[in-house]
């Protein structure tokens, strides 16, 4: 396999959603999208391999962004299927344990997080753009979940926006996996580079 070509010097990292309410391994069993996501996080090994990422990030000096939501306990949420499955019992809420990022890949004072309380595209209502721009960083490494909503939202945004878009497919994970699968085989290879951990951090260290 060829090397992957990735512009470090323009690279930025971009971790979604990796939150204790979604990917925590005490989830693990429990009825709806966190029990089922954890599981999928767990069995993908995901949470190392992003470990390794954000590591050799830190050492290329390329920045690190997170992508969260968190809303408030009373905030509305919209009409969609998706919100009212996940409704059952709070989950995600401002400043709670569940809506902390999962401390095996815990931001650092460098990183940068971005968090919204509203929208299915990690990016809507956050100041992700922005900040890109002024470090002049336009070729977007992405992993987190789920792959086909939050993930493949951010891809498509960011396409729109003229960014330059690396998905690390082992980095990924949703429910069930052949929805992981038809965004990674599918959608994702017209949009962006589709990747793995392992040659990221080779291209990282080169």
């Amino acid at each position: 396999m060829a090397d992957l070509e990735l512009p470090v010097d323009r690279a930025g990292l971009l971790l979604v959603e990796l939150q204790n309410d979604i990917v925590h391994e005490s989830n693990i069993g429990k009825r709806g999208f966190r029990g089922v996501l954890a599981a999928q996080i767990q069995k993908r090994n995901v949470l190392p391999k992003v470990k390794g990422l954000i590591d050799a990030a830190h050492r290329a000096g390329v920045p690190v962004g997170y992508v969260n939501y968190a809303r408030k306990p009373d905030f509305p949420r919209p009409r969609t299927v998706l919100h009212r499955r996940t409704a059952v019992e709070p989950t995600l809420i401002e400043g709670t344990w569940g809506a902390a990022t999962h401390d095996a890949v815990t931001p650092q004072p460098r990183d940068f997080v971005f968090t919204r309380c509203v929208g299915v595209d990690g990016s809507y209502g956050t100041q992700l753009y922005p900040v890109l721009r002024m470090l002049r960083r336009d070729a977007l490494v992405i992993c987190g979940v789920s792959t086909n909503l939050a993930v493949e939202g951010i891809v498509r945004a960011s396409v729109n926006r003229g960014f330059e878009m690396f998905v690390v497919e082992d980095c990924c994970a949703s429910y069930p996996d052949e929805w992981h699968e038809f965004s990674i085989k599918n959608i994702m290879p017209l949009l962006a580079t589709v990747t793995s951990a392992e040659a990221v951090r080779a291209a990282l260290g080169s």
